[in-house]
């Protein structure tokens, strides 16, 4: 038995200290399939009417920019936020970072309305210029009107309790409730043990590019040189952002993680140009950052 196994004993145990939480996001693609001029590309080329499809851009790429960026960066963050959960696509987080979950969801919901209602007042513009760049492709039907096209953008996210063995109420015997109660535990074991062992990959995955990062670097020491090696300001940026979130992904209170938390901060405690500078101080947290790598391995082993 390894050193992740003894999480938790009872589902109603981590329902008090975790919720399950998905992220819905819809959006416009701007694609369409043009049935007709996929058959004129696949008849030129005497091809079989499956060997392709043309799908048209009905606007210019730049249209869709800023709506498109805020969804990666908010996909992005939920997952740095929180923990894989079974396997239906949903999430787990601890119960004590909600508000402040919510709070940064709200501020990303904002961004992504705003940046929504600019594109549907510009929405009139691209399809007038769209009749001209795509010439005989262009097609009225392919362009929604403003207010439908409005309704095919949103983003929320549902919280829902962590399941339980005692949340069924069904008229069954004694043994066959025993066998469902023994079913659910077995799940809710498994899938925590999975979410934490997330959180160690996550910190083993830093602390080893760390590693790799500032062992391989050196510095230019002649003019005209190039120093070999070089990593970028991101290498402490993304410890400091895993410190940072580390308390909404501990659904479980594990000690360890509160420790590993702490250790990492000396990774994070210089600037990526100081470590570039300082070749003791660049010594010095790579060797942390070994030694943490070390103490995760004995977890994970």
């Amino acid at each position: 038995m390894n050193a992740l196994t003894p999480i938790l004993s009872a589902s109603s145990t981590l329902a008090t200290r975790a919720m399950i939480v998905s992220l819905r996001i819809s959006q416009w693609s701007g694609r369409r399939l043009d049935r007709e001029v996929t058959k004129e590309v696949n008849d030129q080329h005497g091809a079989a009417s499956d060997a392709g499809r043309y799908n048209k851009l009905l606007l210019p790429k730049e249209a869709l920019e800023d709506i498109e960026r805020i969804v990666s960066e908010t996909r992005n963050e939920f997952l740095k936020r929180t923990l894989p959960w079974m396997q239906d696509g949903s999430r787990i987080m601890a119960a004590d970072a909600y508000l402040s979950h919510m709070a940064w969801l709200r501020s990303q919901s904002a961004k992504f309305d705003a940046a929504v209602d600019q594109f549907i007042a510009q929405y009139p513009g691209y399809v007038a210029a769209a009749a001209a760049r795509l010439n005989g492709m262009f097609k009225a039907a392919d362009y929604p009107e403003a207010e439908e096209l409005r309704a095919k953008f949103a983003m929320e996210c549902k919280v829902l309790p962590v399941p339980t063995s005692d949340d069924f109420r069904v008229a069954i015997s004694d043994a066959q409730a025993e066998r469902i109660r023994s079913d659910i535990e077995q799940q809710v074991g498994e899938a925590t043990r999975a979410a934490v062992r997330n959180i160690f990959e996550r910190i083993a995955e830093l602390a080893e590019r760390m590693v790799n990062r500032l062992n391989a670097y050196k510095p230019a020491t002649k003019p005209g040189e190039r120093s070999e090696g070089v990593f970028r300001d991101s290498l402490v940026e993304n410890v400091r952002d895993l410190i940072a979130v580390l308390p909404a992904l501990d659904i479980t209170g594990d000690p360890r993680l509160a420790d590993l938390a702490e250790r990492m901060k000396v990774l994070a405690e210089h600037d990526a140009s100081v470590l570039r500078e300082d070749a003791g101080k660049r010594r010095d947290v790579a060797n942390e950052a070994q030694a943490i790598l070390d103490q995760i391995g004995d977890f994970l082993a």
